[in-house]
């Protein structure tokens, strides 16, 4: 499989695959949003084309950049029993970004919508939309919203950890724009499942950490204009 990277900052912006003999055939070969990342760090972007084309990918993948030994170890221990061989990798090692804060993630169908209005002052949110339903995107002090065909790639299985693969992957490649250090998704994982621990372990090689979203308690919620006092 070869992963290339098209588009600029407007427009359809993303991944496009060329699948090859070993390959399986992926649900799209294209996995676009309608504004892209500033900034996008190797690792990163290697991290994100894994998340959204694995279930495909078989034999030789051969990716937009070069990256690191650690994520190229993450991916083929989550790829195995599928013997999958990465490239190009980068044996001088490049720092990965910082972020300060967190990222509450939402999408389309999800149990929660996060926004300026739901987004704490030490927090950023990205929020994906349907390409089917909307167009465009829409960035704040807080945050980014942007329309993307990622749903078309979530296998729709309600509540499993497979579903938000796509949405993760938007994330990873908005973090550094959005300066989050980790990403908050909404909804009830298992977070002792091999699947989620898989997450865990190849969001950490690209510096950022995964974690279930809390839900807000009333007294929170009236702090955020939420709901009125009582």
């Amino acid at each position: 499989m070869i992963v290339k990277w098209s588009g600029e900052y407007v427009g359809h912006t993303g991944f496009d695959v060329t699948a090859d003999d070993y390959d399986g055939e992926p649900r799209f070969r294209s996995f676009w949003f309608d504004a892209g990342p500033k900034n996008r760090h190797p690792d990163r972007e290697a991290v994100a084309a894994f998340l959204v084309f694995n279930s495909a990918m078989g034999g030789l993948v051969h990716l937009p950049h070069k990256f690191s030994p650690a994520v190229d170890s993450a991916m083929r221990s989550i790829a195995s029993p599928v013997p999958v061989a990465f490239s190009p990798i980068e044996y001088y090692p490049k720092a990965l970004p910082s972020g300060s804060r967190p990222l509450d993630l939402s999408w389309s169908g999800s149990e929660a919508a996060a926004t300026d209005m739901t987004t704490g002052d030490d927090t950023t949110y990205l929020r994906i939309e349907r390409s089917d339903e909307t167009a465009g995107s829409l960035r704040t002090l807080r945050g980014l919203t942007v329309s993307s065909n990622a749903w078309l790639h979530s296998d729709g299985r309600e509540g499993q950890v497979s579903s938000i693969r796509p949405y993760l992957a938007a994330a990873v490649l908005f973090a550094e724009d959005l300066d989050a250090d980790s990403i908050r998704v909404p909804g009830g994982f298992d977070q002792e499942s091999r699947e989620w621990k898989d997450l865990v372990y190849l969001l950490g090689t690209a510096r950022l950490g995964l974690e279930v979203a809390r839900t807000c308690s009333p007294t929170e919620s009236r702090r955020r204009g939420l709901s009125p006092e009582d």
